[in-house]
Order: C-alpha cells, then sequence, then structure tokens
C-alpha cells in the first residue's frame, strides 16, 4: 500500500505544530526532507526523548518519507547541546550518504520551519510561502516517528508530551489520547494548590484552565504555574487592556521589528509600525496592516525585544482574526529571497529568552534526565477536531467495545481531515459533534 494511504488510515498527523494530516504532506514531491528536532520551544523536552530513545524509529520514518516523496535527501535537525543523546540517530544513519545530522545553534525560535528551512538550505522562504514552494518538506521528529510505526500497522493513539513547572516530579509523559491534564498533573503530583496550566510551550502556548481538557494528537506540553505568575498574567489580558497600556506606553522604539525572526528573513513586516497604527490612527499604506499576516505568533517581541513589555505579537493575532472574519484573503507583493544583513547578530539565545520570562526555576536543561511515565486512564475523551481541516465524524455507536487502535472516527468525505482511533480498550459511552468518550 502507498504510504499516503498507510499515514491516512493510520490518522498520521504533524506532531509539532498545526496537525496537518501527514498524508497530505506526502502525496507531493520534494527535494529535501527536514526532521524537525529542534524543540525550540523553552521547558519541552519529548523531542529530546525522541531523539535520544527512539532515534532509529524516526530514521527509518524519514527513509519511508524520501522514497514516498522522490525526495534525494534527508537532514535531522537537532540543537548542537543535544548531541550527546543523539547516538541511536547517528548510529541508525551510519554510512547513509543521502541522510545527514544538522546541528543547530541553541536560539529562539530555530525550530520554526521558516527559519530551519533557511539553516539547512540556505533559502529563504517568500511571504506567505511554504517549504514544499522550494522543494523542502519538514516534519517533527516525533512525525517521523509515528510514520515509522503507521507503517508496521500503528495507528496514532499516543503521543510524548513534557509535564513541567509547578510539579514535584516533572516528567516526560507518554499519555494516551484524550487523557485529561488533570490525571497527568496529578501523576506528577502538584505542588501549589491555586495554579493554572499553559498547553504547549511558554512562548505559544495558550492558558487552560479547565484542567479536565484532553489530550490530543498535537499537545506537547502542560506547564504548571502559579495563578499569578506573570507569564500567566500577560496571556489572559484582555485585547482593549493590551491597546490602551500599548497607546499610553509604546517609546517609538522599533525593537519589536528590529528583532523580529520574519523581519530578519526579509520579509516585509514591521511590527512597530503595525502598532503606531493601532494606536494613533495613521494614515499608512494598508500593506502594513495586512502584513500582520506574516507573523508567526512566536512572542519574541513581546517577551524580549520590547522594553515597555507590550504585546505586538497579540495585536497581529487579533489583526489577522478580524481581517479572517470580514473575509479579508492577504496578498503578499515582496519577492526578496535574501535575509537582512544582520540576521546573524540579532538571533536570540534561548537561555535568555527564558530569563526573561521567569521560569529559570524550572529549567531542567543539563539536569538529569527527565523520568517517563505512561499514562494508564479508566476513560478518554478524544476530540474530533484535533488537527487541521474538518471534525471527524464518528463511525461508532454508544456501548460499543472497541479495543485501543480501533477506527472511531472517519475523514468526511472530499475533505481535509484526519482519521481518529480508540486509545483504550472500553466501551463507547458517549458521543456528540465534539467528542467521543471511552470508559474502561
Amino acid at each position: 500500500m502507498a504510504l499516503e494511504n498507510v499515514l491516512r488510515d493510520m490518522g498520521v498527523v504533524g506532531a509539532g505544530g498545526a496537525g496537518f494530516p501527514t498524508h497530505i504532506k506526502v502525496a507531493n514531491k520534494y527535494d529535501v526532507v527536514i526532521g524537525n528536532g529542534a524543540e525550540c520551544e523553552p521547558l519541552l523536552y519529548n523531542d529530546k526523548y525522541i531523539i535520544e530513545r527512539q532515534g532509529e524509529e524516526v530514521v527509518k520514518g524519514l527513509e519511508l518519507v524520501m522514497q514516498s516523496t522522490g525526495a534525494k535527501k534527508g537532514v535531522i535537525a537537532l540543537k548542537k547541546k543535544y548531541l550527546s543523546i543523539a547516538g541511536n540517530i547517528k548510529k541508525a544513519i551510519g554510512g547513509k550518504k543521502n541522510i545527514s545530522l544538522f546541528l543547530l545553534k541553541d536560539y529562539y525560535p530555530v525550530g520554526d520551519e521558516f527559519i530551519l528551512v533557511q539553516e539547512i538550505t540556505g533559502k529563504v522562504i517568500l511571504e506567505g510561502g511554504i517549504p514544499p514552494d522550494i522543494g523542502c518538506l519538514v516534519n517533527n521528529v516525533e512525525t517521523l516517528r509515528n510514520v515509522y510505526m503507521a507503517e508496521k500497522g500503528n495507528a496514532v493513539t499516543r503521543r510524548a508530551l513534557t509535564c513541567i513547572g509547578e510539579v514535584k516530579k516533572p516528567s516526560i509523559i507518554i499519555a494516551r489520547i484524550g487523557t485529561s491534564f488533570r490525571e497527568i498533573i496529578n501523576l506528577c503530583e502538584p505542588a501549589i494548590e491555586d495554579f493554572v496550566v499553559i498547553v504547549g510551550g511558554p512562548m505559544m502556548g495558550k492558558v487552560v484552565f479547565d484542567l479536565d481538557t484532553p489530550v490530543t494528537k498535537t499537545t506537547t506540553g502542560i506547564l504548571v504555574l502559579p495563578r499569578d505568575h506573570p507569564l500567566v498574567l500577560k496571556k489572559t489580558l484582555r485585547i482593549e487592556y493590551i491597546i490602551k497600556q500599548s497607546k499610553a506606553a509604546c517609546c517609538q522604539c522599533s525593537y519589536c521589528t528590529d528583532l523580529c525572526p520574519r523581519y530578519l528573513l526579509g520579509h516585509e513586516l514591521y511590527p512597530h509600525k503595525i502598532m503606531r497604527q493601532i494606536n494613533f490612527g495613521l494614515d499608512l499604506p494598508y500593506e502594513i496592516i495586512q502584513n500582520a499576516f506574516l507573523c508567526s505568533e512566536c512572542g519574541l517581541c513581546e517577551v524580549f525585544a520590547c522594553p515597555m513589555e507590550l504585546s505586538p505579537r497579540i495585536i497581529n493575532q487579533k489583526i489577522k482574526e478580524n481581517l479572517l472574519a470580514a473575509g479579508y484573503r492577504p496578498k503578499f507583493l515582496s519577492k526578496k529571497e535574501n535575509p537582512r544583513e544582520l540576521q546573524d547578530y540579532r538571533k536570540i539565545p534561548s537561555s535568555r529568552v527564558k530569563n526573561r520570562l521567569r521560569l529559570d526555576k524550572y529549567n531542567e536543561d543539563g539536569r538529569r534526565p527527565l523520568p517517563v511515565v505512561e499514562t494508564d486512564p479508566d476513560q478518554v475523551e478524544i476530540l474530533l477536531k484535533q488537527h487541521t481541516g474538518v471534525p471527524s465524524k464518528p463511525v461508532v455507536k454508544i456501548d460499543e467495545q472497541v479495543n485501543e487502535g480501533d477506527l472511531i472516527a472517519e475523514i468526511p468525505k472530499g475533505k481535509l481531515g484526519a482519521r481518529l482511533h480508540a486509545s483504550i480498550k472500553g466501551r463507547i459511552t458517549y458521543i456528540d459533534e465534539e467528542r467521543i468518550i471511552i470508559k474502561k
């Protein structure tokens, strides 16, 4: 069976980003396939775990994708500081001339696929473009591992994530899809009573107050923080307050633009000009505002660049939301293919980002490896929308018995989406338009 069909059947999606269905990606041809093990979000260590413990499976997954897409070159990228734990990958690569290991400097956001592609190929993805535009396919290392497992007949029913922060036992969690955050945090033993959760990394993750929220195929991290931590307060500010704060405090320094990774790639993104237009209603060219769509929302502007701790990221995010809701679609004009001259001098070390986030006390870099804990829930809540595209359609009925790996939801005909499979053996107890619940 073609790899495209295998990945569709097994429900493989991007494990490190928005969950784009992998079977769609591998249906095309590429020159280079890149395994992204950079893990640029501070305090996440699950990709490090995958590289150290399952490196051989990652390389085999990479080879499968290369064979399917006709790529002549494969690259696995990880930070140079993790070279000491890459033995399995180096052993699996062995003497293969078409696969190599690429070592990255430890700066943020080196794992962003635009930055990663430029680091490896020297090419800049144009404004509004994607890696395939220049012949590259980028997959997270866990996605590549899932590709290999799918070829062996295993559907995606579990994923690795990091649970860290105000917990007594920070751990790598091998979570069954649909496990509640509450169960995972209890496994790691919360160190305080009044806490909230940031899902994903501290830079781009979102605050979640409902601890019964389930793990999905794209859940990379659970960061447990005090409710009054500055990062939590910043992420929960209302947009009205953010704009008022910006009008009162913006000092017109333009550091948000000077350090913006997409601006430094050569893109015509000027966060300081967008802030001026929002603050003062200036009559600037429409390209200034529409180019908010170029923002990757990495958060470097709000965490590191702005001396007033304002948030161009959230302003850009809201501009995009409002323009999309109004039916606007951007048309990017710039065709610049070269980065700006000062790019190499404006890369921000990850250690400095952690310091600004006030998260140094939770840093596990250089310490003993985090313990690995597997979940064994009595119940899972599997969301029907945990990937790019439309929600999956249930194909099971209430009271039906299922085993782990059984198909429970299908891609609607002719739509973009991904299949879903049972992550535990049990009985279907609830189905609606958003979820399927399975109990042992």
